[in-house]
């Protein structure tokens, strides 16, 4: 069972990263009533990438995929049972396996597993150091941790990458304000692992008086952390979903697409100033190009008088050669007529 300590640990590790994110999605999913928009291609590859990660994850905690427990699967017990009957029992289970003799690593850790201390190192750290480790030594325990830290990390490592690529403008325009989430809950699942393995004392097996209570630590932490990474690859595929659908997050342009939209601006705006200072430079510069622009605007002023003297002449000649006052005249005779027929009218329809 797992103790009480253990899962506080945990929930200190990751509730703070996971726990604000879980509620947002559901205030995101519950208030917000948007247009649901479709899943890209690429954004169901990366999805299809995570679900994958995860069925691996998840048969990664299950025993039969896991290293074997030579102690458990013989029925010996950890400290109690000799070498010399451990030594035969696993002959017998080889035996049954079709494998007619114990191999090479099965004698390596069969001697590691004589003493005591071998014994315990393997319920914590599992029969890889003890099997491969060459300058390790039962004299100093912490050895072992330090050759079994780079195969704790490296899925853990693999992980981060994996959710990192996903988590890119490559799958998803809106998924980049996930990644550094998604690349800090990666670490802090490794680094809860390795914080597990660190606090771990080795001698608490020692008071294990039947073989149910014994602490097989190495496999427990396998089953952990696949379903760990299981859960944090579910989490993240959900986010990725429900940002790409519009469900959760921002909708329409994003702060990082309207910077770059401006700073290309700025940069045609800037380019554009450059060319004219660099124009002006060399025109003021060159003697002959500052005298024929000088010449150009004296022409350019004097066009623009002209023009200006031709309006106000047309102008004037249109003011002389129109009678105001007969056209005034005109205006009043035509609407004396209009008023009169329309008077007439009225009447004729009274006499009626």
């Amino acid at each position: 069972m797992v103790s009480w300590s253990t899962l506080q640990t945990l929930i200190f590790l990751f509730g703070p990263l996971v726990l604000p994110k879980l509620i947002g999605i559901a205030r995101s999913v519950r208030i917000r009533n948007t247009q649901i928009k479709p899943v890209g291609r690429r954004l169901k590859v990366g999805l299809g990438i995570l679900a994958a990660v995860l069925i691996l994850a998840l048969i990664s905690s299950l025993t039969y995929f896991q290293d074997e427990n030579i102690i458990s699967a013989t029925g010996a017990r950890l400290l109690l049972t000799p070498n010399d009957v451990l030594m035969r029992r696993l002959e017998t289970l080889r035996h049954r396996q079709g494998i007619p003799k114990l191999s090479e690593n099965d004698v390596t850790l069969l001697d590691a597993l004589q003493t005591r201390e071998g014994r315990l190192l393997y319920a914590a750290y599992g029969p890889r150091p003890l099997i491969e480790c060459s300058w390790c030594t039962l004299s100093d325990p912490t050895s072992y941790l330090y050759y079994a830290i780079p195969t704790i990390a490296l899925p853990h490592i693999a992980n981060i990458a994996i959710l990192g690529v996903v988590t890119s403008s490559l799958f998803s325009k809106s998924a980049g304000s996930l990644r550094i989430h998604a690349t800090i809950t990666g670490l802090g699942v490794a680094m809860g692992e390795i914080l597990l393995i660190y606090n771990f004392e080795i001698i608490q097996n020692t008071q294990a008086a039947r073989p149910i209570d014994v602490n097989w630590f190495y496999w427990r932490l396998l089953t952990y952390r696949g379903i760990a990474i299981a859960v944090v690859n579910f989490i993240f595929s959900m986010m990725l979903y429900l940002t790409a659908t519009g469900r959760y997050g921002s909708i329409g342009i994003s702060d990082l697409e309207k910077i770059e939209a401006i700073s290309k601006t700025l940069e045609v705006g800037l380019a554009h100033v450059r060319t004219s200072l660099f124009i002006k430079s060399t025109a003021t510069r060159n003697d002959s190009i500052s005298m024929d622009i000088l010449e150009f605007w004296k022409k350019e002023g004097m066009n623009r008088r002209v023009v200006a003297e031709q309006l106000e002449t047309t102008r004037n000649l249109v003011i002389e050669r129109v009678d105001l006052d007969s056209i005034n005249d005109e205006a009043f005779k035509f609407t004396s007529n209009l008023i009169d027929a329309i008077a007439s009218q009225k009447a004729a329809a009274a006499v009626d």
